[in-house]
């Protein structure tokens, strides 16, 4: 998800419909609260095969999730974002590299922690979220309890959160919330262990001297 005003300077447009077709889902807020299961969030019905699958809430343009995806064929990756255009980026930067296991979704996470099936996940990546400061916004966050009772049942044992902040009180807030989730174990985890490379946003925040925290938040078996 964009911070500040980098999406809105996008210069990009909606992709063409051959690459919409292979890269770029919509799932509007409607349709996935009334019908869910049109939108299965599984790697057999999104990419045909069965295979571990990534999810990335706040891709933005997906510059981190396309090196994911091609260093690692053998894994499916996609990218949700809440606003489109950054996405259409995204769309792009797959394209370029001739992808054949990504894709790109437009669409409010929140609406998609109960549509994803139990245990489908093997990683969930969380890279620098907005903060959302302003009172009005705090239901917005996506560091939250729902978040993370998501992660507790839509990961597979092993499977693991992937978070990375430079907002204190993110990683504050997160930190008081995962004690409530006994099936989530966290670590902290340095930018370089949790990180392929650096993002926009990672070497945006690194480059002002901001302090940036990780944790490893790895789904343990119940018991």
């Amino acid at each position: 998800m964009g911070r500040g005003r980098y999406p809105a300077r996008l210069k990009v447009t909606a992709p063409p419909p051959e690459l919409a077709e292979r890269y770029y889902r919509s799932w509007p807020a409607y349709a996935l609260y009334h019908t869910p299961e049109r939108f299965p969030l599984l790697s057999a019905d999104l990419f045909g095969r069965s295979a571990p699958l990534t999810l990335e809430f706040g891709c933005a343009t997906g510059e981190y999730l396309c090196a994911l995806a091609a260093a690692q064929p053998e894994a499916c990756f996609v990218g949700v974002d809440i606003v489109a255009k950054p996405l259409y980026r995204a769309v792009e930067r797959a394209a370029a590299l001739n992808l054949a296991n990504i894709l790109f979704i437009h669409a409010d996470a929140r609406l998609l922690y109960q549509r994803i099936p139990d245990a489908a996940l093997a990683t969930i990546i969380l890279h620098f979220p907005p903060p959302l400061l302003r009172n009005r916004q705090r239901n917005q966050l996506l560091v939250s309890p729902q978040m993370l009772a998501c992660a507790a049942r839509v990961l597979v044992p092993g499977g693991y959160l992937s978070f990375l902040t430079d907002h204190p009180d993110l990683f504050a807030l997160m930190q008081e919330l995962l004690p409530n989730f006994p099936t989530l174990r966290a670590r902290p985890a340095s930018p370089s262990e949790l990180a392929v490379f650096e993002s926009h946003y990672h070497r945006r925040w690194a480059v002002r001297g901001r302090e940036i925290n990780g944790l490893r938040i790895e789904r343990v078996s119940a018991g």
